[in-house]
């Protein structure tokens, strides 16, 4: 499944690389708390080797507060999930 993000060098195509086992790509399907890391991406639009990780870090960098919600949410359901016990 590829991804779009626009970016300052301009509408760029992205995916989870599908390597490993649970892949990231099957992980960001089917695990409802998954967090990425940075390594688990990967380009799909040819970019100029030189601007190749800057693209990464922008994409990466605008994915934080996704990241970020999801974690919080996380918490609420760890502390749910203790009080109820």
């Amino acid at each position: 499944m590829n991804l779009m993000c626009n970016t300052k060098h301009g509408a760029i195509e992205w995916r989870w690389k599908d390597l490993g086992q649970p892949s990231p790509e099957y992980k960001s399907l089917n695990h409802q708390w998954w967090i990425p890391k940075k390594s688990e991406f990967e380009l799909v639009t040819k970019v100029d080797a030189s601007i190749r990780q800057e693209i990464k870090d922008e994409i990466w960098e605008d994915m934080q507060s996704d990241f970020e919600y999801q974690k919080s949410i996380y918490k609420i359901h760890k502390s749910n999930k203790k009080n109820l016990k």
